[in-house]
């Protein structure tokens, strides 16, 4: 499935679980990265993408989004960008990608959580739809220890027959 003449994606699979972790532990502070991607793979009705991004004849593992659909709801529990190729379309065309995806598998909602401080996150979301719906005070834990706020937001589906 291709977004954008350089960017591509597709299911991951198991062969992608190291670049996907590499990209998490760019993003994320957790000291196991591969280890938290296989354990949000593992339960059912749980998928990921990997997003690629072309340059010259070489394909470099760029990003990824592992969700969950169960019943008519989808759950984004990760999505992540490699720091070289954030702002240049990888999150919007995983989002893309997922949402079609929950979408024909029955979803009429997707819901996320992101940081109150991750800024660039923030706005990947509203940019792509999602509004605010709620908040979990001191769910998060920082690098230095902090609690943070998450935001809860929600992005209704499109009815694919209207």
């Amino acid at each position: 499935m291709t977004n954008d003449d350089d960017i591509s994606v597709c299911f991951a699979g198991s062969g992608d679980f190291d670049a996907m972790a590499k990209i998490f532990a760019e993003s994320f502070d957790n000291c196991q990265p591969r280890s938290t991607i296989e354990q949000y793979l593992r339960p059912p009705g749980t998928w990921g993408l990997i997003a690629w991004v072309r340059a010259g004849r070489n394909n470099t593992p760029a990003g990824y989004v592992l969700t969950r659909n169960a019943a008519d709801e989808a759950e984004v529990f990760s999505i992540g960008v490699a720091q070289m190729f954030r702002r240049n379309g990888v999150g919007t065309a995983l989002l893309a990608a997922m949402e079609e995806i929950a979408r024909v598998r029955g979803a009429y909602n997707v819901f996320l959580e992101v940081g109150i401080d991750n800024c660039a996150g923030r706005a990947l979301y509203r940019k792509s739809g999602y509004k605010v719906i709620g908040q979990r005070p001191e769910y998060y834990r920082n690098a230095v220890g902090d609690r943070l706020t998450a935001l809860v937001l929600r992005k209704r589906l499109e009815n694919m027959e209207g």
